[in-house]
């Protein structure tokens, strides 16, 4: 039997998800990095204490995910159960510097192409591109108080997430039989 005191850092040790974000951020990064001008820097968003690497660059942060089909279950028969989710994740992907209008372009165009299916899949990591929502140009300051070109797009992607936790099982089962007349006699 698992025992908890209800803690989260006890249920950290006991659940096992798959892909984690980070597994998500580095595909996707990975993907990226394919297929924008080599040396180009792609990062994830909302990281404390990093510098924005030089122009060009990009940066990715999940902004959204969402359940989109019923669970499902299977059980190894020994010690876990896993449970399988479908969840759509919503990427926004930010790009930086000179002829970013035209990287987003390659962007959207390849995300909706078999080339990104094909990427994930040599990955043996689950995720399927599904859509991206319409490029939008942002006014984007640097700390020199100078323009940048910054272009933004929100890629949405299914994502099938595992959860493996204990479960308990039977081993054996105790058999005894009664004489059920005997035992419990009838009363009328």
């Amino acid at each position: 039997m698992v025992e908890s005191s209800g803690n989260a850092a006890d249920a950290q040790q006991f659940y096992v998800i798959s892909p984690t974000e980070s597994e998500i951020y580095k595909a996707v990064g990975q993907w990226l990095q394919s297929i924008l001008p080599s040396g180009m820097a792609v990062v994830q968003g909302q990281q404390n204490r990093n510098a924005a690497p030089c122009d060009p660059f990009a940066v990715m942060t999940i902004i959204g995910r969402e359940r989109i089909a019923t669970n499902g279950w299977t059980y190894d028969g020994e010690s876990a159960r896993t449970v399988t989710e479908q969840v759509q994740v919503t990427m926004q992907i930010n790009l930086f510097g000179p002829a970013s209008s035209n990287q987003m372009q390659v962007v959207t165009a390849l995300w909706r192409d078999f080339e990104a299916v094909d990427f994930f899949r040599s990955l043996n990591i689950p995720i399927a591109p599904l859509t991206t929502s319409t490029t939008r140009q942002l006014g984007f300051e640097t700390g020199e108080r100078q323009y940048d070109d910054l272009w933004t797009v929100d890629l949405t992607m299914q994502v099938t997430l595992t959860l493996t936790h204990p479960q308990q099982f039977a081993t054996s089962i105790p058999i005894q039989l009664i004489e059920v007349d005997t035992t419990y006699p009838p009363t009328e």
